[in-house]
C-alpha cells in the first residue's frame, strides 16, 4: 500500500514537471518576434531612389539579425543583411535605398520583405518575414503639357501658368527651390490646372518650370518661356534716433527699459530687427503657405488705399545707421501708404480673413485670402475691425492705419504674397498688367474666370506706373 501511495505522489510530480514545462515552452512559443515597421510606407517605386526606414524592435531578447529583399517575379534581390548579436539592442532604426534599375526591377508588381530575428529562444523557429510591402514598380512619368503661361516677368513678380497633366499626385511651376502648386477644378476639362507663381526677390531670377510628379516619384518638367523684364530694387538707409529708440525698443523688448544706455538699446534693436523679423516672417510664411481658397475670391484690379502716397517701396533693401554708424541690414518687404493719421484701411479686393492680431515688427495685422494662393497684408494698425473667416468686399474696411510694431510714424504697410513669397504690390494694383499677364495667358488656354477674363481688367480711372521718387522730408516710416 505504501508503494502505491509513493508511485502515486511520484506521477504527480512528473505530471506537474510536464505541465510547467510545457506550459514554459507555450509560453516561450507565444512570444511575439520582432516587430517591424516601414517609414514611410509606399505603394509604388519609380525612377528616382526611395530610402525609407526600418524600424526593428524585439519585444523579448535582443535583436539578432535583419535582412530585406525586393522580389518580382520570383527573383530576389538582397538590398540589406545585417547581423546584429554583437550590437546587443533591442531597438534599431536601418536606413534602405531602393532603386528601380540597380535592381533590374521592370514595370509591375514587387513585394519588398523584411526578415528579421532575436535571440529569444522559441521551440518552433517561424522563418516567415516579419514585414510584406507590396508596390507596384512604375517607370512611366505623368503626362504634362503647357497650355499657356505669363512671358513677360519680373524679378520680384508673378505670373500664372495653365497646364495639363494626368497621372500625377503632385503638379504646380517650380522656380528654383520654391514649388507653387497647382488647382484644378477652374477649367472643363478636369486635368486641366492653374498656378499662380512668383520669382522669388532673395535669389536668382530663375526661369520657372511645369512639374508634374506621380505616386512612384517620376517627374516630368516643361520649361516654361519667358522673358525678364529689368528690375531695379532700391536701397535706402534708415537713421535711427535715440528718441526713436527710447520709444520703439521698449515696445518690442519689454525686457528693455527705454531709460537703457544707448548701447542697450542698439543691442535689443538688433534682437527685434533680426530675430523679431525673421519670426515675424515665418508666422506670414506659413500663413501665406496654408490653407487658401481653391477659386479666385477677386475680381477686378485691386485697389491702393484711397488718397495716399507711396513713402517706401518693394523690395527694398535697407541700411540702419545710429550716430552715423552701419548697425544693421534688413529687406522692406512691402509699400508703405500714408496720408493722414488713423486712415481706415480698406480691403484692396475681395477675400477672406485668415489673420488679425499682433506679429512683431508688423505690429496689429491683417491677412487676407484671395484664392489660389494669393494673399495681401495689411501692417502697423492702431485697430482691427474685422475677425478670422470674416468674408469682406473690395474697400470694405478692416481696420484704422497705425504706428504698431516697428513703425516709425502712422502709416500702412502693405505686402502681397504668392504661396508665401513676396510680390510686387504694384503688378497687382495695375489692370493693364492683370489683362495681359493674368488674364490673357487664362483666356488663352480656355480657363474663363468671372471678374478676371470676361473684360473686367479694364484700365482703371487711376493709372498706376512706376513709384515715384520718395520725398528727402519727413515721413512716417516703416523701420
Amino acid at each position: 500500500m505504501l508503494v502505491m501511495v509513493r508511485g502515486w505522489k511520484a506521477w504527480v510530480v512528473v505530471l506537474a514537471l510536464l505541465g510547467l514545462g510545457g506550459g514554459t515552452l507555450l509560453w516561450r512559443q507565444r512570444q511575439p518576434g520582432v516587430a517591424v515597421a516601414l517609414d514611410p510606407a509606399f505603394v509604388a517605386l519609380g525612377h528616382p531612389k526611395r530610402t525609407v526606414t526600418l524600424d526593428l524592435r524585439a519585444s523579448a531578447g535582443k535583436l539578432a539579425s535583419v535582412e530585406a529583399q525586393v522580389v518580382q517575379g520570383g527573383v530576389a534581390h538582397t538590398v540589406l543583411t545585417e547581423d546584429l548579436v554583437a550590437a546587443g539592442v533591442s531597438e534599431a532604426r536601418r536606413p534602405l535605398t531602393l532603386e528601380a534599375a540597380a535592381l533590374g526591377l521592370k514595370e509591375g508588381p514587387a513585394e519588398l520583405l523584411v526578415f528579421a530575428r532575436d535571440s529569444f529562444w522559441r521551440p518552433r523557429l517561424n522563418r516567415g518575414p516579419r514585414l510584406v510591402q507590396r508596390f507596384t514598380v512604375d517607370l512611366t512619368p505623368p503626362t504634362l503639357e503647357l497650355r499657356a503661361a505669363t512671358g513677360y516677368i519680373k524679378h520680384a513678380g508673378a505670373g500664372v501658368a495653365v497646364y495639363r497633366t494626368t497621372g500625377a499626385v503632385r503638379s504646380g511651376v517650380q522656380v528654383g527651390t520654391a514649388f507653387f502648386p497647382g488647382v484644378a477644378g477652374l477649367a472643363a476639362d478636369p486635368a486641366v490646372l492653374v498656378a499662380f507663381f512668383a520669382i522669388p526677390y532673395d535669389g536668382p531670377a530663375v526661369a520657372p518650370s511645369a512639374l508634374a510628379e506621380d505616386e512612384a516619384g517620376n517627374q516630368r518638367l516643361v520649361g516654361i518661356p519667358v522673358t525678364f523684364l529689368p528690375a531695379r530694387f532700391p536701397k535706402d538707409v534708415i537713421r535711427l534716433t535715440e528718441p526713436f529708440l527710447r520709444r520703439k525698443v521698449p515696445e518690442l523688448s519689454p525686457q528693455t527699459l527705454g531709460t537703457a544706455p544707448l548701447d542697450q538699446l542698439v543691442a535689443a534693436f538688433l534682437q527685434v530687427n533680426r530675430v523679431g523679423r525673421k519670426d515675424a516672417e515665418a508666422k506670414i510664411r506659413a500663413i501665406t503657405q496654408g490653407e487658401t481658397a481653391a477659386k479666385p475670391l477677386w475680381a477686378g484690379p485691386f485697389h491702393q488705399q484711397p488718397n495716399s502716397k507711396v513713402f517706401a517701396n518693394f523690395p527694398e533693401e535697407r541700411t540702419y545707421e545710429v550716430e552715423g554708424k552701419t548697425i544693421d541690414t534688413a529687406w522692406h518687404l512691402g509699400i508703405d501708404l500714408a496720408s493722414s493719421k488713423r486712415i481706415p484701411v480698406e480691403a484692396g479686393n475681395a477675400g477672406r480673413v485668415v489673420f488679425t492680431g499682433a506679429n512683431g515688427i508688423y505690429g496689429n495685422m491683417v491677412i487676407l485670402d484671395h484664392g489660389l494662393g494669393l494673399f495681401t497684408l495689411y501692417g502697423h494698425m492702431s485697430e482691427i475691425g474685422v475677425k478670422v473667416g470674416q468674408e469682406v468686399k473690395p474697400r470694405e474696411p478692416l481696420g484704422r492705419s497705425g504706428e504698431t510694431g516697428l513703425a516709425g510714424g502712422d502709416h500702412l504697410h502693405v505686402g502681397f504674397l504668392v504661396r508665401g513669397v513676396y510680390v510686387s504690390p504694384l503688378e497687382w494694383w495695375d489692370p493693364h498688367w492683370l489683362r495681359d499677364r493674368v488674364a490673357k495667358p487664362l483666356a488663352d488656354a480656355g480657363v474663363t474666370l468671372p471678374g478676371i477674363t470676361d473684360g473686367a481688367l479694364a484700365p482703371a480711372s487711376v493709372p498706376t506706373g512706376p513709384v515715384p521718387p520718395r520725398r528727402a522730408a519727413s515721413r512716417p516710416r516703416h523701420r
